[in-house]
């Protein structure tokens, strides 16, 4: 019998803030980030509107004392006094008004569960299987410390769920900037640094394991391409089964016993679906 597997920490994370969110769904309140979003911006448009009507009225005044005309200067001079005490009265409402902790609300699982209902509301495909957060091609990274999310290597700043996940359907629908041709001249590279010169080029090389491949492609320090990023892009590159490399060569993915005992590397495509990948070796072109 085969041991139970230990939840990840955003797995845990992600079955409080499901547990959270049940409780406010109970008092009639779906997202609590959503609401204190939808508070401040009502407390800011009335202060916008005093501001604006303070300022009219001093446009108003401007108007008068240009032209000299002196009823009108005296009227909208007593007028502003009020106009004035309703924006002094919106900018006290403002003080303290953000107090929510957004970096524990990220961290505690509430966000993810947030987010994931927005997608399901947009009908965006967004999967979390073991602690990774796939949205494909797009894959996220959760910063609490930052209170924003990382969409492949940028810092998305906007996190409001339904603002987020706007974003991410437009990206999704954008062409994709995968470069096949690149990304397999790397691999390649790398493939042939690992192999030496035992490989003649004549028959088909030997498997070299895709952890491999990945650890001879973030030698540099600094370099930052998570394993998550790589085998997405190996699953990119597997759908285009046609390319070669400058020299002719062209890939396989091997399964069965050339791979048993090998750490493979996991990827989810749009659907869900499960894709394992564990060695690569190339073949002299037909």
């Amino acid at each position: 019998m085969s041991a139970a597997r230990t939840p990840t920490e955003l797995e845990l994370c992600k079955i409080v803030g499901q547990l959270t969110r049940l409780q406010r769904e109970e008092r009639g309140v779906a997202s609590e980030f959503e609401d204190e979003l939808i508070s401040l911006d009502a407390r800011l448009e009335k202060a916008q509107k005093a501001a604006e009507g303070l300022v009219s009225g001093l446009k108003r005044v401007r108007r008068a004392a240009r032209v000299g005309h002196i009823g009108d200067i005296a009227r909208s001079l007593g007028a502003l006094d009020d106009r004035l005490a309703d924006a002094q009265a919106a900018a006290r409402d403002l003080s303290g008004a953000w107090r929510f902790d957004a970096s524990a609300y990220m961290a505690d699982g509430r966000f993810l569960v947030d987010l994931q209902a927005a997608a399901a509301e947009q009908r965006l495909e967004m999967f979390e299987r073991d602690g990774r957060i796939y949205c494909f091609p797009l894959l996220l990274r959760i910063d609490a410390t930052q209170s924003a999310v990382r969409v492949g290597r940028k810092i998305e700043r906007r996190v409001r769920p339904s603002e987020l996940v706007r974003l991410l359907a437009k990206a999704q629908k954008a062409p994709q900037r995968f470069r096949g041709q690149a990304f397999l001249d790397l691999v390649w590279r790398a493939y042939r640094r690992l192999v030496g010169r035992e490989w003649n080029g004549t028959d088909p090389g030997r498997v070299v394991t895709l952890n491999e491949i990945h650890d001879t492609l973030t030698l540099l320090p600094g370099t930052d391409y998570p394993q998550e990023e790589f085998a997405r892009d190996l699953l990119l590159l597997d759908r285009q089964p046609d390319l070669r490399t400058r020299s002719g060569e062209r890939f396989e993915f091997p399964r069965g016993t050339t791979t048993k005992g090998v750490k493979p590397l996991i990827v989810y495509d749009e659907k869900g679906a499960e894709r394992v990948y564990y060695g690569i070796r190339f073949v002299p072109g037909a």
